[in-house]
């Protein structure tokens, strides 16, 4: 546990770095609290007035000039949100394995009681189509509660804290905890016209009975790039491309500081503003790998 307290808190160092990088040398009328047309906009959120702003102000999401704050495939959250999401994805495993595919479906409620605060809860359901013995499924639920740390008219910050319950139509006997450190920034005043860049670093930790000598604590990460190529009115409007670097490593078990990495291209759209479609297809780029691709399909509605 050692291990995840001290990358956690480099996590947070960088966060808190990051802010004040956000804070320095920005005076654009986004950044004072209004656009250029002189109409007002939500002022920004930091580590500094964590506890003083935000708390008693309705939610509002900021609008951007540059490049826009969005959600992704796989990258954690870095805004709060009221929508419903749904995630559906079909593995391919090797044939090495066991198993043949996995198929997921989940559906999440978002809903964000000001500027600070956000809670959600989802529902997942998972198949299991096995080589060797009967197939297997079953569904799960999970809550989460979600931080803003940071809102400023070029970066925002977030922490997110999960549970998720085990799965008993797959046997699993353990809930998983986590927390995230999600971040964004605009790389529009670098010259990188509408890129976004996102990041996040979570610490996952297993609690329950398990056999001696398994895997209890992992640290996922992921740094992506997008960029939108059409304004938020268009017909498929923020039409954007990322793609998305993903790495899991293990911290104990029998195979300690193991780290697989995936890459995930993908396209993402809006439809009259409420209605928002990505796809994308994970590859592994690490072995031996345990999977062949992974086919995902999004869709949110945002309210």
């Amino acid at each position: 546990m050692k291990y995840i307290t001290i990358k956690f808190a480099l996590g947070l160092m960088l966060a808190v770095s990051l802010s004040r990088l956000a804070w320095a040398g920005d005076y654009s009328p986004a950044a004072q609290g209004e656009t250029a047309a002189g109409n007002a906009t939500p002022g920004d959120l930091t580590l500094g007035n964590f506890f003083s702003e935000g708390w008693q102000d309705p939610w509002t999401k900021r609008s951007r000039d540059g490049a826009p704050d969005m959600t992704l495939l796989r990258v954690q959250t870095n805004m709060l949100l009221r929508s419903l999401r749904t995630d559906y994805y079909s593995q391919r495993l090797t044939s090495q394995n066991a198993n043949r595919d996995i198929q997921y479906l989940s559906q999440l409620i978002e809903y964000a009681f000001n500027r600070r605060l956000m809670l959600a809860v989802f529902g997942t359901y998972e198949w299991i189509d096995s080589r060797l013995g009967e197939d297997v499924n079953g569904p799960a639920w999970a809550a989460l509660a979600r931080f803003q740390l940071v809102d400023t008219a070029h970066a925002s910050y977030a922490l997110n804290l999960k549970v998720t319950a085990p799965n008993g139509g797959l046997d699993e006997k353990q809930t998983m905890l986590s927390a995230a450190l999600a971040g964004w920034h605009d790389l529009t005043p670098l010259g990188l016209d509408r890129v976004g860049l996102y990041w996040h670093v979570q610490e996952e930790t297993m609690a329950g009975p398990h056999p001696a000598g398994v895997r209890q604590n992992d640290l996922t990460y992921d740094v992506s790039l997008a960029k939108t190529w059409t304004g938020r009115d268009a017909a498929l409007g923020n039409f954007s491309t990322f793609v998305e670097a993903y790495a899991k490593t293990d911290l104990d078990g029998p195979h300690p500081g193991k780290t697989a990495v995936t890459l995930t291209p993908g396209l993402r759209c809006t439809l009259s503003h409420h209605h928002i479609l990505m796809v994308g297809v994970d590859m592994p780029l690490t072995h031996p790998r345990t999977f062949d691709e992974t086919f995902r399909l999004t869709y949110i509605y945002s309210f």
